[in-house]
């Protein structure tokens, strides 16, 4: 039997979409910052550490920016959505 959609929580797609993409940021934050140990390491020899900064920045700022991002976009998202399936009428899905 299939149920239409016919209406997303804005509040609750804001905040799933915040948190998945903030996990999505954690780990490209923890990508940069094991390349920003490694290309460290292939300086002149004298270590700076900005590549070892760079990437605690990144591990910290990343998901903050990529969770916020997400917040908003998926407000967004879940308001269009609320607009079109008031005119179009929603996404069908089969329920068990």
């Amino acid at each position: 039997m299939l149920k239409t959609i016919k209406r997303i929580d804005v509040s609750s797609a804001a905040i799933m979409g915040g948190s998945t993409t903030a996990a999505f940021g954690l780990i490209a934050g923890l990508f940069i910052a094991s390349f920003g140990g490694a290309l460290n390491s292939f300086g002149n020899g004298s270590s700076s550490g900005v590549g070892f900064g760079f990437g605690i920045f990144a591990i910290i700022l990343f998901p903050v920016l990529y969770g916020l991002l997400g917040l908003i976009a998926g407000a967004i998202y879940a308001a269009i959505y609320n607009l079109f399936a008031g005119i179009v009428g929603g996404i069908k899905v089969e329920l068990e």
